[in-house]
């Protein structure tokens, strides 16, 4: 399943999260906001005071990994 806005749980983003490097928790709170409650980009990056483009930067980061652990999934089944 691909990372939606409004569609990850906090659990599936606390574990994707794990297996990346981000560690500003203005950008992980930018994250939940966006992938977790639902909220825009625009509207996740003001609320926490950073650029857009960073926070879509982190975003195509994490959808990399998503795709790569979708494709593990058959191993492990």
């Amino acid at each position: 399943m691909a990372l939606e806005r409004g569609k990850v749980t906090e659990e599936q983003l606390s574990l994707l999260l794990k297996l990346t490097k981000i560690s500003s928790r203005k950008v992980i709170t930018a994250l939940e906001l966006y992938l977790v409650e639902g909220l825009t980009q625009k509207e996740a990056t003001s609320r926490v005071g950073i650029n857009q483009s960073f926070l879509s930067i982190r975003l195509n980061t994490l959808r990399s990994i998503d795709r790569v652990v979708e494709q593990l999934q058959e191993y492990y089944s």
